[in-house]
């Protein structure tokens, strides 16, 4: 039996829409509701209820485990209806699919998040290690949302501003600048990663200094809004976003006192730009990510880690930190042991601010990503 602090705590119920949980499903008579959706029960298992009186099959998948389909059974009343047992893989928010019929349905009733270029249900399956992000009696920081001008797009741009509590009464803060992943953007560091209750949550136990941290969108459009530009995005960081911050924002200058990290796909772009760029980063952080500039491209023809081949001490001379973390289930665990026997064998490895975390039976998923977040932070700018 789980508490019902790891289930009913607002940080876990609340969701991109809405801050109070959903209401009941109104069926019949306005003032009776059924609860629908996935309802999570105490052992950890998940009942899913879907009502669709007019249909004649339903089932649920998990994004994450293609071998997890549910096949829902319809009652007399029109409720299908089925259960997922718990598992401990499955710990932490994790993608639902309905299917009516062969049709994919996004569940009103259920919080969504923003992920595969579309609103995608999910649900928060009880984790042991969600204290960290759990909403507590502690002083809270603040999100902002800043709108800024591109001079490198000639667009407008938005991003994500976490400001500490501390921030309030004064002085000058470093910047973590933090990416999501493939097809998601600037909102899910908030949203599914609970950024700013894990930060909020180290900074009331004295376990990590204040700083601020930055969320962009980091899949930056191709003109005419088409797939996105990966190239663009490192200059749009640079010379738009980092300068609108400092020019905005009390933060300390120096190297020293900017970081940047992402997970998958932003572990991409905290390598290619980090590594490109020693004098403007003196942390990187690789969350469930790689080193490389993409899975598929061998270690030794990306550019960008020419320096390491050519300097084995390049990393311990110009990074205070160089974090990589990864589930042991990841998919993409093996591309994080090839990157680690590249770096073991240059030597880059062989330095105190090098760290690695592996978070046993975690796959890609949140579960893994806040992790990483919450160790990562309490490397950084000591």
């Amino acid at each position: 039996m789980f508490d019902r602090e790891l289930m009913d705590n607002r940080a876990l119920t609340e969701q991109a829409c809405a801050f109070h949980p959903p209401y009941p499903e109104r069926i019949g008579d306005f003032w009776t509701g059924v609860r629908t959706g996935a309802l999570v029960q105490e052992d950890g298992s998940v009942l899913f209820r879907l009502y669709a009186p007019g249909m004649d099959r339903a089932k649920v998948c998990l994004t994450a485990f293609p071998d997890l389909q549910i096949e829902l059974k319809k009652d007399g009343k029109g409720f299908f209806e089925g259960m997922l047992p718990y598992e401990p893989r499955l710990r932490g928010p994790q993608d639902v699919r309905f299917y009516l019929g062969d049709v994919l349905y996004l569940h009103p009733l259920m919080p969504v998040h923003y992920r595969s270029f579309r609103l995608v249900n999910f649900v928060e399956i009880p984790d042991p290690e969600s204290e960290m992000i759990l909403l507590r009696d502690v002083p809270h920081g603040q999100v902002v949302r800043e709108v800024y001008r591109s001079s490198v797009r000639g667009t407008w741009q938005r991003c994500l501003v976490y400001l500490p509590p501390q921030y309030r009464e004064g002085g000058v803060y470093p910047v973590l600048y933090l990416q999501h992943g493939l097809t998601e953007n600037e909102n899910e560091w908030v949203n599914m990663g609970k950024a700013p209750y894990i930060l909020d949550n180290l900074l009331a136990e004295g376990r990590c200094e204040p700083f601020i941290v930055v969320m962009s969108d980091g899949m930056e459009r191709l003109p005419g809004e088409g797939y996105w530009d990966f190239g663009s995005f490192e200059r749009l960081l640079l010379e738009d976003c980092i300068p609108f911050i400092e020019r905005n924002y009390r933060v300390k200058p120096g190297k020293e006192s900017r970081a940047l990290a992402g997970l998958s796909m932003g572990s991409e772009q905290a390598s290619v730009i980090g590594l490109r760029h020693p004098e403007l980063f003196g942390a990187l952080g690789l969350f469930s990510g790689f080193v490389r500039m993409d899975t598929r491209t061998p270690f030794a023809d990306c550019p960008h880690l020419r320096a390491l081949s050519e300097n084995p001490a390049y990393i311990r001379e110009n990074y205070d930190v160089f974090f990589r973390s990864m589930g042991s289930k990841d998919v993409y665990f093996h591309v994080f042991e090839d990157d680690r026997a590249e770096l073991e064998a240059l030597g880059c490895t062989q330095y105190p601010g090098y760290y690695e975390r592996v978070y046993d039976g975690l796959t890609h998923d949140w579960g893994a990503f806040r992790r990483a977040l919450r160790d990562f932070a309490q490397l950084i700018f000591r």
